[in-house]
C-alpha cells in the first residue's frame, strides 16, 4: 500500500517521503487513491490561507496559532488552545466574524485500518466572509507609486499613504512602506523587528509626522467661519512678520528669494503657501480656536478605524507644551498656525482632516469593513459635524485648486482627466538634513469622493509627492 502510495504520489508530482501525512494533496491525486481504495488511508480537510503576499499587509494582518497570552483571553470564547486566530490587522479586528467553529468527528476503523463508521459529534460551521472597503486595484497602484518615489529618493527611510472615500470614511487605500511578505512572516521575523526601517510598523495609523503647511487648512478655515476673514479679505505679506518683538518670522519666500507676495487672498495664500497671511490669520484666531477646529476636522484625535494601534496625535497648545516640560510663549501661535510647534498627526489623520473639509464638515467615522455576510451593509457613522458654510469652503477648494493648476503640483496633475484640489507641506525634523514630504489632496474638485495623504520620511518638499498623488487619482478614476 506504502510503495503504491508513494508511486502516486510521483506520478502526480506531490512531494511525499513514505511515512506521515501528504500535504499538498492535488484534486487528481485524491480522486486516484480515492478510487483505489488503499487500506488505511483517511481524508483529513486542511485549511489553507492564500494571502496577498506584499500586498497590505499592515492592513489585512496575518493569522497563527495563539500566544499563552491570547489563550486568556480565548479560552472563554470556547477556543481551544492549539486553534489559529487573527494576530494583527484586519484578521485581528475581525477575528470573531472570521473564526467559525471546529467540527469533531469519531472514526471507527477494522484491524486493517478500514473505517467501518463514522460519526459527527460536533458540526463545523464556518466563518462569515467579511468584505473590506480596500480597491485592490487601487491598493496596487498607491504600493507601487510610494514605493517609486521611494527608490528615486533612497535617503527617504519610509513613507505611507491613506485614500479615503469622502462620502462615508470608508479605507479606500493603506500603504506603509516598507513593509514585508506575510507569506514569510515568520521566516523574517527576527530580521524584521531588529531593522532599523521598522517595517512592522503601519506608520499609516501609529506614525506621527508634522504637518507643515497643510495645516494651513485648518486656519484658514477657523479664521474664515470665526468670521476674522472673509473671502475677500486681503493680508499684505510683508516678508517677516513683526507684531510681536520675538519671534519675528519669514515667509519662505522673502527667506529664499528676498522677495514676497503683496498682497493676498486667502484662496491666493493657500496657492502661494504665504506664511505671512497665515502668521497674521492664527493670531487673530487664537491658538484656543485653532485647537478646537484641529479637532473638529479629526486632527489629534483617533478616528475610529478598527486597526489596533492607531494614535491619536497631538494638537499643539499651551497645555501639551507644560505636559512635556515646555514653555508656551504667546508667540508660539505663529509657528502652531503653520503646522509647527508640536503638532503631530498621522497620514490618516491628514487624510480624514481633508475628506471633512471637502465634505460638508460631516466627520465620518473611518472604517474598513464594508459587510459580514449574512448582514446587512455597514452604515456609516458620523463622529461630528463642523459648521463650514458653501463659500468659505469654496474659497479653500479654490485656493487647493491653483496648486495643481497653476501651482507647484501643475506639472504632475495637468494629464488627469479630473481636477484635483491639493495642498503640501515640508517639516524640518530636528537632527535630520531633509524635512519631511507632506501632500493633501482630493478629487474630483467639483464633486469630491476621494481624500488622499501622503507622507515621506526625509522626503524633502511636498511638491515632489506631486507624482505619487497624481498616479493614485489615476487609478481611482480608471
Amino acid at each position: 500500500m506504502v510503495r503504491r502510495l508513494k508511486t502516486l504520489c510521483q506520478e502526480e508530482d506531490v512531494a511525499w517521503e513514505g511515512t506521515g501525512p501528504i500535504a499538498g494533496v492535488t484534486p487528481r491525486l485524491l480522486a486516484r487513491v480515492k478510487e483505489e481504495g488503499l487500506a488505511g488511508v483517511s481524508f483529513t480537510p486542511a485549511v489553507q490561507r492564500v494571502g496577498s503576499g506584499t500586498l497590505a499587509p499592515h492592513v489585512l494582518g496575518r493569522v497563527g496559532q495563539m500566544s499563552p497570552e491570547e489563550w486568556e483571553v480565548y479560552q472563554d470564547r470556547g477556543y481551544a488552545m492549539d486553534e489559529t486566530v487573527g494576530k494583527d490587522g484586519a484578521e485581528g479586528a475581525f477575528e470573531s466574524y472570521l473564526h467559525g467553529t471546529p467540527g469533531q468527528k469519531v472514526l471507527e476503523t477494522d484491524k486493517d485500518g478500514r473505517i467501518t463508521g463514522e460519526t459527527n459529534a460536533v458540526q463545523p460551521q464556518a466563518g462569515r466572509d467579511v468584505t473590506l472597503t480596500l480597491d485592490r486595484d487601487l491598493q496596487a497602484a498607491a504600493e507601487t507609486a510610494l514605493a517609486g518615489f521611494l527608490d528615486r529618493h533612497p535617503q527617504a527611510t519610509g513613507g505611507a499613504l491613506v485614500a479615503l472615500d469622502v462620502r462615508d470614511g470608508g479605507v479606500l487605500a493603506m500603504v506603509s512602506q516598507p513593509g514585508y511578505d506575510a507569506a514569510s512572516f515568520s521566516a523574517d521575523y527576527a530580521a524584521l523587528s531588529q531593522d532599523e526601517a521598522h517595517p512592522l510598523m503601519n506608520r499609516a495609523v501609529q506614525g506621527l509626522y508634522a504637518p507643515g503647511s497643510t495645516f494651513k487648512l485648518v486656519t484658514a478655515a477657523a479664521a474664515l467661519e470665526e468670521g476674522f476673514l472673509t473671502p475677500e479679505t486681503q493680508i499684505l505679506d510683508t516678508g517677516r512678520y513683526t507684531y510681536y518683538k520675538s519671534p519675528q518670522p519669514q515667509c519662505w519666500l522673502y527667506r529664499q528669494e528676498g522677495k514676497t507676495h503683496g498682497l493676498e487672498t486667502v484662496s491666493e495664500a493657500i496657492a502661494d503657501s504665504c506664511n505671512i497671511f497665515f502668521y497674521d490669520a492664527g493670531r487673530r484666531v487664537g491658538i484656543d480656536m485653532l485647537g478646537q477646529y484641529a479637532r473638529a476636522l479629526g486632527l489629534g484625535e483617533k478616528t475610529g478605524i478598527e486597526l489596533a494601534g492607531e494614535q491619536a496625535g497631538v494638537v499643539a497648545g499651551p497645555e501639551y507644551t507644560a505636559s512635556v516640560g515646555g514653555t508656551w510663549y504667546e508667540g508660539s501661535v505663529l509657528s502652531a498656525a503653520i503646522g509647527q510647534e508640536n503638532n503631530r498627526f498621522t497620514p490618516l489623520q491628514l487624510a480624514h482632516m481633508v475628506a471633512t473639509l471637502v465634505g460638508g464638515g460631516d466627520r465620518w467615522q473611518v472604517h474598513l469593513l464594508q459587510k459580514v455576510a449574512g448582514e446587512a451593509p455597514r452604515e456609516k457613522v458620523r463622529l461630528g459635524k463642523v459648521n463650514l458654510s458653501p463659500g468659505n469652503v469654496a474659497a479653500i477648494k479654490e485656493g487647493m485648486l491653483a496648486v495643481t493648476q497653476s501651482g507647484s503640483l501643475a506639472a504632475a496633475f495637468q494629464s488627469l482627466p479630473v481636477q484635483v484640489g491639493a495642498k503640501t507641506g515640508s517639516a524640518q525634523v530636528d537632527g535630520e538634513e531633509t524635512s519631511n514630504a507632506v501632500l493633501v489632496c482630493f478629487a474630483p474638485y467639483e464633486d469630491p469622493e476621494i481624500a488622499l495623504a501622503v507622507v515621506v520620511e526625509q522626503g524633502g518638499s511636498g511638491s515632489s509627492l506631486g507624482t505619487v498623488a497624481a498616479q493614485v487619482i489615476q487609478a481611482y478614476v480608471q
